[in-house]
Parts: structure tokens; sequence; C-alpha cells
């Protein structure tokens, strides 16, 4: 029997390994490279683990919030993933995208609310970073708070470049909070949706603050 497990600290660290790879196994929408990963396993013997990745690499998400009106600015935009996986392709989501080569995360979260929303945000507020599917993708993103003013939202925006529709749409605050609490399941699935409405219910103080000093 193993040893039992102690007390630990609440962070990610980096781990002694050796890496093969990439090895392209596949071109398309996004790369997906295959890749050997050889590190210390059970009992100090190595571990090989073969692994095939989606590269999407560094993103951001705005929760676009119009204080005046005590609204957020969602979208609505067809997801092929969310189709095959619960047949509602037509998420909920808030404005978020790549960061291109160039841009930092700000600019990109100011360039996103354009594209998405079709407004810029007079002031951001960083929130949070964290790795959605990190056993299949190395997407990494960058969540901000966008002021905004939700009096200029179109109905329809998105980058016809990149054959992207998104369909903004108002939400009380309030009510948008209160799904938190609702009975399971929530009536949407979008989990850079669901970490923006959290980080929100729990710092209000910290949001008020933020739309004074940006008023």
């Amino acid at each position: 029997m193993s040893a039992r497990a102690k007390t630990g600290e609440l962070a990610d660290r980096s781990i002694d390994l050796n890496l093969a790879g990439p090895e392209d196994v596949g071109t398309g929408f996004r790369p997906y490279h295959r890749f050997i990963a050889t590190f210390e396993g059970a009992d100090r013997a190595p571990l090989r683990q073969q692994r095939d990745i989606l590269r999407v690499g560094p993103v951001v998400g705005v929760l676009a919030y119009d204080p005046a009106a005590a609204c957020f600015v969602m979208i609505r935009q067809f997801r092929l993933g969310a189709q095959l996986a619960t047949g509602a392709g037509e998420l909920v989501e808030i404005a978020a995208g790549l960061i291109d080569p160039g841009e930092d995360a700000e600019m990109a979260a100011r360039r996103e609310c354009v594209e998405e929303i079709g407004v810029a945000p007079r002031a951001l507020l960083p929130i949070a970073r964290f790795l959605p599917t990190p056993g299949v993708t190395d997407e990494h993103a960058t969540l901000y708070l966008g002021l905004v003013d939700s009096t200029d939202v179109p109905e329809e925006a998105g980058e016809p470049g990149e054959t992207e529709l998104t369909r903004p749409f108002l939400v009380p605050v309030e009510e948008a909070l209160a799904h938190l609490a609702a009975p399971f399941p929530a009536p949407f699935a979008n989990g850079f949706v669901l970490i923006a409405l959290q980080w929100f219910a729990l710092n209000r103080a910290r949001v008020e603050a933020f739309v004074a000093a940006n008023g």
C-alpha cells in the first residue's frame, strides 16, 4: 500500500520531463500535434505518455458589463463541438478569441469586443487565467471585465474574414447571477461564461471600485 497523501500547496508546478515532438498528425482549423512525454512515475519508474494536442495557444475573453444599465452583453455563436456534445450548438458566450501575433492580451481583448459585440470597452480589469481543457489542448485563457455602453451594441456582429457571425444580446446582471444558484443544469454550458459570472458574483465590491475609478 502506498503512503497516505499529505497536505500540499494549491498551486501548479513545473516537472522534469523529456518531451519528444511535435509530430504533425493533422491540419485544418487548428494544428494537431503528437508528443511523447517521459517523466518520473510511481516508485520513480519512468512513465511514458503519448498525447495528441490541438494547438490553440493564448486566448482572451471579456465579460462586457454596462454598469449604467446594470446588464451584461453576451453573444450567441454556433459551435460545432457543442452541437456534437449536447445538440445545442448556438452557445451563449462572452466576447472571446485568439491573441494574434504582435498583440498583448489587453489589445486582443479590445479587438475581440469590437469584432464580436460591436463596441470597444472603455476600461478592462483582468480577472482570471485558466486552462479550459489541458488534457487535449494548449489553450490558455485570460479573462477580463470590460466596461461598455450597451446602447451602442448591434443585433449582429462578427469578423466576416473569419466566417464569424455573432448575435449580441443584453442580460440583466441579477438575472445572469441568479442562474449560478438555479437548479441543475444551468441553461448555458460555456465554461468562460460560468467562470466570469462566478468571479463577478464573488467580487462585487471590487467591481464597484473599478467602475468608480473608470466612470
